[in-house]
């Protein structure tokens, strides 16, 4: 085990579920953060898509962002345990969430 992409991939989920959180809190409190009318409404579903797209470019370059820099060092064994790292720490967390949600229910 290369405890040196373990470490990478672990700060950047980290990262990754950081700003997930920060997201996940923004959608959920829109109405009191940007209050409500017509403004809203017009410019609302372009501003959410708008966040999609930003979110994806930067979970994706956390999540993958080490795999990539493998790949192109030539260093194909590495950026395959990098993804797997990286896909196994977001497993952890998700299922760490899931039993937190059960236990507060």
């Amino acid at each position: 085990m290369d405890k040196k992409i373990l470490f990478k991939t672990f700060r950047n989920t980290i990262g990754a579920a950081a700003y997930i959180y920060v997201i996940s809190q923004v959608l959920n409190n829109g109405n009191v953060i940007f209050g409500t009318g017509n403004s809203s409404e017009i410019i609302g579903p372009f501003v959410l898509l708008l966040m999609f797209v930003l979110s994806a470019a930067i979970v994706g370059g956390l999540v993958f962002g080490e795999t990539v820099i493998q790949f192109m060092n030539k260093k194909i064994k590495d950026g395959v345990k990098a993804a797997f790292y990286s896909i196994g720490w977001l497993l952890i967390y998700t299922l760490i969430c899931v039993l937190l949600l059960s236990i507060l229910r």
